[in-house]
C-alpha cells in the first residue's frame, strides 16, 4: 500500500475510534450531573433509567448468550466474558437512546438530524472497528429505542 493510503486508513480508524466514544459510558457520566446542575430533573431520571436499563439488559443477554466479537477477545473471568461478548451493541444502544431523548427534549429538527447522524456514525464505527456485526448493532438499536420509549412513558 502507498503511504498516502496508509495515512488515510489510519485517519479513518482513529476518527471512528474516537467517535465511538459518543456511545460510551464517559459521555453519560458527564451528562448526568450536568442535567442536575441545570435543574433538568426529569431528564436526569430519564437518562439514568436509559443507562441502567440498557446495562441490565446487556448484562443479562451476555450472561446467558455469549457471542464472539468479529475480532475475538480472550476472557478469563465473568467480567471479561461480558466485555468480550458482542450482542447487543451497548455503544449503539446508548448512542441511539441519547439521540432520541435529546431530540424529544429539544424538539428541534436540525438537532435531531445531527444526533441521528452521530448515532449512525457510532453504529458504523462498531462495525468498522470489528467490535460488532450488523446483528449486534441492530440489536443495540432496538434496545436503545425501547429504552427511550420506556423512559418517556414511565418518567
Amino acid at each position: 500500500m502507498k503511504l498516502k493510503q496508509l495515512t488515510e486508513m489510519k485517519f479513518i480508524y482513529e476518527f471512528l475510534r474516537d467517535l465511538t466514544a459518543l456511545g460510551g459510558t464517559i459521555l453519560f457520566l458527564l451528562i448526568l450531573p450536568l442535567a442536575l446542575v441545570v435543574k433538568e430533573y426529569q431528564l436526569f431520571w430519564q437518562l439514568l433509567f436509559g443507562y441502567c436499563s440498557t446495562m441490565i439488559v446487556v448484562v443479562l443477554i451476555r450472561t446467558f448468550y455469549y457471542k464472539d466479537r468479529p475480532n475475538k477477545e480472550a476472557h478469563h473471568n465473568y467480567l471479561e466474558k461480558l466485555d468480550a461478548s458482542s450482542f447487543p451493541s451497548w455503544h449503539t444502544a446508548r448512542a441511539l437512546f441519547l439521540a432520541l431523548i435529546f431530540s424529544e427534549k429539544f424538539n428541534y429538527f436540525p438537532l435531531t438530524v445531527f444526533l441521528i447522524t452521530i448515532t449512525v456514525i457510532v453504529a458504523y464505527s462498531r462495525l468498522y472497528l470489528k467490535k460488532h456485526d450488523i446483528i449486534d448493532v441492530m440489536g443495540g438499536m432496538v434496545l436503545g429505542g425501547v429504552a427511550f420509549w420506556l423512559a418517556v412513558k414511565l418518567i
